[in-house]
């Protein structure tokens, strides 16, 4: 009818509470300009600041670490013990014979391939002794990764993205650096030398994975 719900002159008309000039349109209550929207209350770009946890360290377990690349990964049998240890624990050599063994291991799987490749491998640990041993403890022993800020930074000292650090870590456990014409960075390009993405120019530098 003319005067009931659906009339031209009650609630669904263009004068009532559904207009575009009344309570729940865009110009008013609930929309973009007001409460609910991006330019008003709950949808705003001011969030709660990040509250970080400040217990003290001893109020955690330690579970899992990696300092230096690889060290974990390629030289540890002990996996448990060696996560739930520190830095302290292999400075006082707890780990240093099991390191020792897997140098040892490697050695005697890849020496003929270093030397069919014409290089010169480091004398084999045998009872903890072997030129291996002593030019490749300050790298994995204690099992940190630091950065000197007077120093020009790249690896060992800290660690950018593109640096070769697996390249590395194998020259220093596996070749003579000593002989001429070999030195850490003599395995470079042994691994992929660049990715096939580029790195991003902002924070956190790395591509989308794909």
């Amino acid at each position: 009818s003319a005067d009931d719900d659906d009339s031209a002159d009650d609630d669904d008309s263009a004068d009532d509470d559904d207009s575009a000039d009344d309570d729940d349109d865009s110009a008013d209550d609930d929309d973009s300009a007001d409460d609910d929207d991006s330019a008003d209350d709950d949808d705003s770009a001011v969030e709660d600041a990040f509250v970080f946890a400040t217990d003290l360290p001893a109020a955690y377990t330690r579970v899992d670490r990696a300092g230096m690349p690889a060290v974990n990964t390629v030289l540890i049998t002990s996996k448990d013990a060696y996560n739930a240890g520190s830095p302290a624990d292999d400075a006082a050599g707890t780990f240093v014979p099991e390191i020792v063994a897997s140098i040892a291991g490697l050695h005697a799987a890849l020496d003929d391939d270093l030397l069919g490749a014409g290089l010169v491998a480091c004398t084999a640990p045998g009872d903890g002794s072997g030129t291996c041993v002593a030019q490749g403890a300050p790298l994995v022993v204690p099992d940190t990764l630091s950065i000197d800020t007077t120093a020009p930074a790249g690896f060992p000292n800290g660690r950018a993205l593109a640096d070769p650090v697996i390249d590395i870590t194998l020259a220093v456990i596996l070749l003579d650096l000593l002989h001429p014409g070999q030195d850490a960075t003599t395995l470079i390009g042994v691994n992929p030398t660049g990715n096939d993405v580029a790195f991003d120019s902002a924070f956190p530098y790395l591509a989308p994975a794909h």
